[in-house]
């Protein structure tokens, strides 16, 4: 390969799970609360109250905390994931909303380092052929370096399909921070197969692999 691979896997953590075809009931929810995330509408909750979707993530993360309470404190730096367009100063950026809502509650210090410098193909909506190689994402961002609180950095993202945007956005951040312990969380992550999807909420850990020869990544679960 013709670029230095600084690491081939990053641990993750999701809340949410949606499916991108659904057919059932439950599905189509999880769909429709995907496409809240994506634009930061209000979600309601049980109690008839209602929530901007990044700080109902929060909320959703502050119950489910023992799963991560070796990863969010509060110098744990939080750097959100760029969109795969390029933004201009009244675009939306779910990540940035969602750290930041991570930062209210405690989690962390909002660290917006990453920026976007060249236009990708969206993955989420992408055929799985066309989807941009970690190494694409990577050499599509900038990073501002500066001085952080902590080695311990969570890149914050709405959806995680694969990893390829996590994965190049971890290289980015190493070639600046190589001693950084890097974490992945993201609000929710794709099932592929509706068979295998059990609940819209379904907090995980797991890892995401680069696989040098084909230069993609797998995801697990």
């Amino acid at each position: 390969m013709q670029h230095k691979i600084p690491a081939t896997e990053l641990e993750f953590g999701s809340l949410l799970s949606y499916c991108p075809r659904p057919t059932k009931n439950e599905t189509k929810y999880a769909k429709d609360v995907m496409i809240a995330i994506k634009n930061e509408k209000m979600i309601k909750l049980k109690d008839s109250r209602e929530l901007h979707a990044s700080k109902w993530i929060a909320k959703l993360l502050k119950n489910n905390i023992k799963l991560y309470e070796d990863v969010f404190n509060e110098q744990t730096v939080l750097i959100p994931v760029p969109r795969s367009s390029l933004m201009k100063s009244t675009s939306l950026w779910p990540s940035l909303e969602i750290a930041k809502a991570l930062g209210e509650e405690g989690f962390g210090v909002l660290r917006p380092i990453l920026k976007r410098e060249k236009k990708v193909v969206r993955s989420s909506t992408s055929k799985p052929e066309e989807r941009p190689k970690p190494i694409e994402h990577c050499r599509s961002l900038s990073i501002n370096k500066t001085r952080l609180p902590s080695k311990k950095i969570v890149l914050v993202d709405d959806i995680v399909t694969r990893g390829h945007t996590f994965m190049g956005s971890a290289w980015k951040v190493l070639e600046v921070y190589p001693d950084a312990d890097i974490f992945c969380f993201s609000a929710m992550r794709t099932i592929s197969n509706e068979e295998n999807f059990k609940s819209l909420l379904d907090p995980v850990r797991g890892t995401i692999y680069y696989r040098e020869e084909t230069e993609d990544c797998l995801r697990r679960p």
